[in-house]
């Protein structure tokens, strides 16, 4: 009797450990994931737009700087710096971009585990998705202090592997909380840097740039007096650049709004993740824990702050007061 007993309670375990999430616990996942995907791409977007502003005023300086030089040699000069900065930037751009990217790359992986349409849309490209999530990977552990293990790499080929021989339940059941609990470690330490350190550099970054705006602008201006001088007439460009300025500032405060957001729902993210961990082991879930909600809130508040950031630069655009 002991031994059926026991046979029962082992059946009942496997049929517990196997029977797939509940639909609240899916639904938390998967806003956790679409919340990472959208947080992940906002640091290197603010990077690349600090970088433009002041590409463009690098390029305004040196326009009037080749309108004012007799030197063909000078002048080529000048445009090959200028093209040496800009590669400059996108190493660093790019070294920077790295962890983000693998966040991105990873939370497109678990969305395919819950969803359908998702996992389709991941069935197309997944070779490739494959190799640039192995080289991102590999870049980023070239560098990093603390690497992403092996054996997350191992699991991200297994679940790709299997992807189009398993229906979705069964790809979940078997790699979804496997996938959870080996990003757990590098997701909170790509959290942790960019909370730490990426968001200082870019506060710095922004807390510098109107200075770097100034001091180009007043060379623009000495050049443009200049060649006035000269006795050239310089309406057109002051017509055409001064409500430049404007934009320039007004897309400052925009990004340190952007930034101040972007810190805030990182923070979010890192604190979330060990409570949907928790939320995903309940046999019996209850309500959504507090941290998840906070993070759901802290996500919308961001999108609703890069949406206007985002119509904010198509008007200066429409207006020709931006690239």
């Amino acid at each position: 009797m002991k031994l059926i007993v026991s046979c029962f309670i082992f059946l009942g375990c496997l049929m517990m450990s196997c029977t797939g999430l509940k639909k609240s616990q899916v639904q938390a996942v998967q806003s956790f994931a679409m919340a990472t995907k959208g947080i992940s791409r906002v640091p290197s977007d603010i990077y690349f737009r600090i970088y433009q502003l002041k590409s463009e005023s690098q390029t305004l300086q040196l326009n009037t700087l080749l309108s004012t030089n007799d030197s063909v040699k000078e002048s080529i000069q000048l445009l090959k710096n200028d093209y040496a900065e800009k590669i400059a930037f996108f190493n660093i751009a790019e070294a920077y971009s790295t962890s983000y990217q693998i966040v991105e790359e990873y939370a497109s992986l678990v969305l395919c585990l819950l969803d359908e349409s998702y996992l389709h849309e991941f069935e197309k490209s997944k070779t490739t998705w494959q190799s640039s999530f192995t080289g991102l990977v590999r870049k980023y552990n070239s560098v990093a202090v603390r690497k992403i293990p092996p054996s997350v790499g191992s699991l991200v080929a297994s679940i790709v592997q299997e992807i189009g021989s398993m229906r979705i339940r069964q790809l979940q059941k078997k790699y979804l909380k496997k996938a959870l609990y080996a990003a757990q470690s590098p997701f909170e330490s790509i959290c942790d840097d960019f909370i730490l350190l990426d968001s200082l550099k870019l506060k710095s970054e922004l807390s510098n740039l109107p200075d770097y705006l100034d001091n180009n602008y007043a060379n623009f201006l000495e050049n443009v007096r200049a060649y006035e001088r000269e006795g050239n007439n310089p309406y057109y460009y002051y017509k055409e650049y001064t409500p430049i300025y404007a934009g320039w500032l007004s897309q400052i405060n925009e990004l340190s709004i952007l930034t101040a957001g972007t810190v805030k729902a990182f923070r979010s993210l890192r604190n979330a993740y060990s409570q949907m961990l928790a939320y995903v082991d309940a046999y019996k879930p209850s309500d959504i824990p507090t941290a998840l909600t906070i993070m759901e809130n802290d996500y919308n508040d961001l999108v609703m702050i890069y949406s206007r950031f985002q119509y904010q630069r198509e008007k200066l655009s429409a207006a020709g007061l931006i690239k």
